[in-house]
């Protein structure tokens, strides 16, 4: 059994345009956080270190682990 300390609050499935996928678990929803615009690309970045670019995102499902408390 996990921490609760450890537990993560989103699980999200990306789909990138050309085909790749990513799937991980974060704190930070991708949806709303902060983004940086670096030479035309649409840039988050997570609590565990990914670096997303939103621009070549084609699908995006996320499942909510647990609430914010």
């Amino acid at each position: 059994m996990r921490n609760t300390d450890e537990l993560k609050k989103y699980k999200f499935y990306l789909k990138f345009k050309g085909g790749n996928n990513l799937i991980f678990e974060t704190n930070t929803d991708i949806r709303t956080a902060e983004r940086n615009k670096v030479d035309g690309g649409i840039f988050v970045e997570t609590e565990n270190s990914y670096t997303i670019n939103l621009a070549q995102l084609e699908k995006l499902n996320v499942k909510i682990l647990h609430e914010n408390t």
